[in-house]
């Protein structure tokens, strides 16, 4: 296997693959359960208006970094602006420390799908994680191990094993998605549901607004390298704004039919759905095992948040890959390799922090108030990638010019960027001022 970076073989495969990179766990498990637990429709106002205002002019400003560059993340920031590499490092550093929790995560879902699909219902499998340093204890371990083979096997092949990938996983993805809602919203009470999404002002506080932020930049795959590495295998002709907007687009899309496969099936069957963190995998699988077909609404919901994690997951692999390939001219299969099997020794202090019993339990990490696995999720999501976000905007918007990055976006000759005005005074100053001013408030509290 050569080190040759490659390039998308079409537009469509690099919509998938990006789109497969924000689509994930933050969209079928994370968007719902912060929704839930922050007031329902007032919440997603406020996401939407975030990943217009913020998010989207991001996203376009690393796939113009990435394609004009066709380097990983620290040596692109380095090439368009001297010095700048370091925000480079914390582009790498966001999605290092995300996958050494993510794949848990991943495995829980596999685990839970192979429960629904032998037993019909979903074991109590956080209960076995939170009784104590037994066997269960050790499940999500070996769980997260099946659940990064499988990402092993596809990153080791680069970008054209990532669209193959894609090409399978995204449409499964959407058409597990419809078979869960179709059952979801024809569950007598399942109003309730949409009642509570878009009606439901009374737990909204401003404190949410920090939340949205950073599920904002976590769904999306902001500011951890991804779009950045993703943008540079584009050839010069792709329509970047157009892709941006179609992969925002599917993002926001698939997480709002997340809350319609979850909440009418929750509020019809007397859930919670301000259960937290806990909503996917302590409250759903109670629901399913109450319902008619509750077997097979089960194992595809699982399988597809397995799906999410793993289009996510590979983008996240890639881009510490791309980083190691360009700037330590490593092999692709022992990056590929080394880096997946890092992640599966760092990710065994996480999942044992929510066992009792072990050196690394405990709800105050470090202060925190928070157990470690946590902990790394809130740094890395509302610290790392905001604060990458913002950085992004100043090197682009102050250092490497906007006039710059919209001469990249334009790409071939002829090509008008309509919105190059309004985009590069978001990028100069709306976005990065809106960003601190929600970093300001996220340290205050």
């Amino acid at each position: 296997m050569d080190n040759n970076r490659g390039t998308w073989k079409s537009s469509f495969g690099f919509i998938l693959a990006a789109a497969g990179s924000a689509v994930g766990v933050g969209n079928l498990w994370r968007f719902p359960y912060m929704m839930g637990s922050n007031g329902g429709f007032p919440f997603l106002v406020v996401y939407l208006i975030i990943v217009v205002l913020l998010g989207m002019p991001v996203m376009l400003g690393e796939f113009a970094i990435g394609r004009s560059t066709q380097q990983s993340p620290v040596a692109a920031y380095s090439k368009i602006q001297k010095g700048s590499g370091f925000v480079g490092i914390l582009a790498i550093l966001a999605p290092f420390l995300i996958m050494t929790y993510y794949g848990i995560v991943g495995g829980w879902a596999l685990r839970y799908f192979f429960s629904f699909l032998t037993t019909g219902e979903g074991t109590d499998f956080i209960g076995l994680i939170t009784g104590g340093l037994g066997l269960g204890v050790w499940q999500p371990v070996l769980w997260n191990l099946v659940f990064m083979v499988i990402v092993w096997a596809v990153c080791i092949f680069g970008v054209h094993g990532i669209e193959k990938a894609n090409k399978f996983m995204m449409p499964a993805l959407l058409v597990l998605l419809i078979v869960v809602i179709i059952r979801s919203v024809t569950l007598p009470g399942a109003g309730g549901g949409f009642r509570f999404m878009f009606a439901n002002p009374s737990a909204f506080t401003f404190g949410a607004i920090p939340a949205a932020l950073g599920q904002a930049f976590f769904s999306l795959s902001l500011a951890m390298g991804a779009m950045i590495t993703y943008g540079s295998y584009l050839k010069k002709n792709e329509d970047l704004p157009k892709n941006t907007l179609i992969v925002s687009g599917l993002d926001t899309g698939i997480a709002l039919l997340a809350g319609f496969a979850i909440f009418p099936a929750v509020f019809a069957m007397g859930g919670e759905p301000g259960a937290g963190a806990g909503l996917a995998f302590i409250t759903l699988p109670g629901v399913f095992a109450a319902m008619p077909l509750g077997a097979l609404v089960g194992a595809a919901f699982f399988l597809l948040l397995a799906f999410a994690a793993l289009t996510s997951a590979i983008s996240l692999v890639e881009a510490c890959s791309a980083f190691t390939i360009d700037t330590w001219k490593w092999n692709r299969k022992i990056s590929v390799t080394l880096l997946c099997v890092l992640f599966c020794v760092l990710a065994i202090p996480n999942s044992l922090s929510m066992a009792g019993g072990n050196p690394f339990s405990g709800e105050n990490f470090l202060g925190t108030g928070m157990n470690l696995f946590d902990a790394v999720d809130f740094f890395a999501n509302n610290i790392l990638l905001p604060l990458g976000g913002l950085l992004m905007c100043v090197v682009v918007g102050w250092f490497w010019k906007p006039e710059s990055a919209v001469a990249e976006i334009e790409g071939t000759p002829g090509y008008s960027f309509k919105l190059k005005k309004a985009w590069s005074l978001l990028i100069k100053f709306v976005t990065p001022i809106l960003i601190l001013i929600v970093l300001v408030f996220q340290f205050i509290g």
